[in-house]
């Protein structure tokens, strides 16, 4: 193409502002699908008395959501809405989450210490002064440790309801339901529409590269979107990841087309530079020359899980002696997967059950794709064999039990 340096600037400009991966969308024009989500949250935006919760794997769009929502609503314009977003920690405490609150809805006086924040009744009665429908968003509320603090929330849920105060709560976390974000109360799930994140679709992975890469005045090959969708596996970081640096080979090369050239050439740079790199590291380095850490946890990678992200060792075992090339028994590789359980290896799975039955899920879920692509820039698997395991996986996916 021959751009100018100014305008191959200006290009690699756009695609870094069209994909995102190290933070979560704040801007429709790259909002992508999820249109059941967002409806969800609107009819529940409008109804008297009800509450919200989206929970999920930590990584699906979660806190996007909670950002366009907002937008979205006005651009349609069904009614004008102020909303605010606090982050939780694990530090907070249920005065110190409406104090955050309060700050950011500009009402100072609310915001200190000890004043009218520490009980439900004196937070519905503040928030009953509001002139506008309010949305407030509680992010990473999985983080708060203090048992107290999620009892008096649901307290303060139930009693917003009770008097249809015009200020909608919206509880994010990563969760696999209400009660295991909020706690077991019973008496508030009424009061709130369960909005649970599953990972992304194919189609909807596709219109992120497909809106980022246009934005960014690019198009895609089909082949080189598809190795995207794979690579990402429901989880829009790496969509963004990998578009990006995707995106940066064809403008450095002066095309206005990606390709799976540059597909390739973006998993080896996220895999060189992802900040997920040392937990892999840690998991899979040893001093032996022949131990078996990083062909096991492929295998775990590739295992078929159930829908909360569960396998149990035989579903490793196919995967495993596809990866070796031979017959492999669960006697050769539990040690390996107990280990992965342990402080030693970083707990990079998390182990559930009794002795003899028990089942394993990936504690950070970007984890797993990560191993695919950093094993098969290792060599530890090629193209063919890497599309014989995805195939099989996706088959037998989201079923209760496998082995």
């Amino acid at each position: 193409m021959g751009d100018e340096p100014n305008g191959k600037m200006a290009r690699y400009a756009r695609v870094a502002l069209a994909f995102t991966p190290a933070a979560p969308i704040d801007d429709t024009a790259l909002w992508a699908e999820r249109e059941t989500q967002v409806f969800q949250c609107v009819e529940a935006l409008f109804q008297k008395g009800l509450h919200i919760a989206v929970y999920g794997e930590r990584g699906v769009g979660k806190t996007s959501l909670a950002n366009v929502l907002p937008k979205l609503i006005e651009q349609a314009r069904l009614q004008s809405l102020d909303a605010v977003r606090v982050d939780c920690n694990t530090n907070d405490t249920f005065s110190s989450i409406w104090r955050s609150v309060f700050r950011e809805l500009g009402m100072p006086d609310a915001a200190e210490e000890g004043r009218g924040v520490s009980d439900p009744e004196a937070i519905r009665f503040r928030l009953g002064a509001l002139e506008r429908r309010t949305l407030i968003v509680l992010d990473e509320l999985d983080r708060v440790a203090d048992d107290d603090a999620l009892s008096l929330l649901a307290d303060t849920v139930k009693t917003l309801s009770d008097h249809a105060v015009e200020a909608t709560l919206m509880l994010v976390g990563v969760a696999s339901s209400v009660e295991a974000l909020l706690g077991e109360h019973e008496s508030v799930v009424r009061c709130l529409a369960q909005v649970p994140m599953p990972r992304m679709s194919e189609t909807e992975l596709a219109a992120i590269l497909s809106k980022g890469f246009g934005l960014a005045d690019l198009t895609v090959e089909e082949a080189a979107s598809q190795r995207i969708v794979r690579l990402a596996e429901g989880l829009p970081h790496f969509a963004h990841l990998l578009g990006l640096h995707a995106g940066e080979h064809a403008v450095m090369d002066d095309r206005p087309r990606v390709d799976e050239d540059d597909v390739r050439r973006a998993e080896e740079k996220a895999v060189r530079s992802h900040s997920i790199l040392s937990e892999y590291q840690q998991a899979t380095h040893s001093p032996q020359p022949d131990h078996l850490f990083g062909q096991v946890l492929l295998a775990c990678a590739f295992a078929p899980k159930n829908e909360l992200g569960y396998f149990r060792a035989g579903d490793v075992r196919e995967a495993l002696s596809d990866v070796m090339g031979r017959p492999m028994q669960i006697p050769s590789f539990a040690r390996h997967l107990n280990e992965f359980s342990s402080d030693k290896r970083g707990n990079v799975l998390v182990k559930h059950g009794d002795k003899r039955r028990y089942t394993y899920r990936f504690r950070n879920p970007l984890l797993q794709p990560f191993v695919k692509m950093a094993s098969r820039t290792k060599g530890l698997i090629n193209d063919e064999l890497y599309q014989r395991l995805q195939a099989r996986q996706l088959s037998r996916q989201g079923t209760p039990g496998f082995s």
